[in-house]
């Protein structure tokens, strides 16, 4: 009886939990708790279906009389290459996890957070080391001077998405 008293006392997040599914490179589903957003990290993978370019395309000159329509160009891009959640999936799949809200953010509705596997390691960090994930700074949370040094780090130590 007192056990279940205790348990009901201590809130979802401070308990640990399993890892069901890696939605993308900064995304995961926690059994009991949801989908949760890795804090402070913004996966890198590029979109399944990429159309067009970064650029406009250059316009030929025309001729006023007529009225033909602008040259149309730009790239088609449909890899499947997602190497952000590929990391994610082979550290935190079926693992379990241990969830921390950020005081600057809470636990809100859209469930980001602080996600430390078993042996301590900080799985938004980790993205970050492996250079398969930008700094997030949408927001501001606690970790933030650490997780841009990470990222640096990674961006000087060319891994990852910073491969020159």
């Amino acid at each position: 009886m007192i056990a279940a008293f205790v348990i009901a006392l201590v809130p979802a997040a401070a308990m640990a939990q399993r890892v069901t599914k890696v939605t993308d490179g900064d995304t995961l589903v926690v059994d009991g708790v949801g989908k949760v957003h890795l804090l402070g990290v913004k996966g890198a993978d590029q979109p399944a279906l990429q159309m067009g370019s970064s650029t406009p395309p250059p316009q030929p000159p025309r001729d006023p009389g007529t009225s033909a329509p602008a040259a149309a160009s730009g790239r088609l891009n449909l890899s499947r290459d997602r190497p952000s959640r590929d990391l994610l999936r082979k550290l935190a799949l079926g693992k379990t996890v241990h969830i921390e809200y950020d005081p600057l953010v809470g636990s809100s509705s859209d469930r980001v957070a602080y996600l430390f596997l078993e042996d301590g390691t900080l799985l938004n960090a980790a993205m970050l080391k492996a250079g398969r994930a930008r700094v997030d700074l949408s927001r501001q949370f606690v970790r933030e001077k650490e997780f841009q040094r990470l990222e640096e780090e990674a961006h000087a130590a060319s891994v990852g998405i910073w491969i020159r």
